[in-house]
C-alpha cells in the first residue's frame, strides 16, 4: 500500500486524479449523475439524487478541467449543468 502523504504535491496530484477518474461510472446517460453506488462503481440506486452531491461533481470536474486540461472533464461539467 503507498503512503499517503497529503503534503507531497505528486502525491495529491495523483490521488486527485484516482478519484475523478472514479466517478467516471457516476454520469447518467439521461442527465445528471448517480449518487448511489458500490465502492466497485456498481449503481444500486439510479433514482435518488442530491443537491449538494449534485453541484459536488460539477464542481469537482469543473476544478479537475481547470487543473488538468481533459475534454472529458468539461463535458461531464456541462453533462452536469444541462
Amino acid at each position: 500500500m503507498t503512503e499517503m502523504n497529503f503534503r507531497s504535491r505528486s502525491f495529491l496530484l495523483s490521488h486527485v486524479q484516482r478519484i475523478l477518474d472514479f466517478y467516471d461510472k457516476s454520469v447518467d446517460p439521461e442527465g445528471g449523475f448517480y449518487h448511489c453506488y458500490k465502492d466497485d462503481g456498481t449503481v444500486y440506486d439510479s433514482h435518488t439524487r442530491h443537491l449538494v452531491s449534485s453541484t459536488r461533481f460539477i464542481f469537482n470536474y469543473a476544478k479537475g478541467y481547470l487543473y488538468f486540461g481533459k475534454d472529458d472533464y468539461l463535458k461531464r461539467t456541462r453533462h452536469g449543468l444541462d
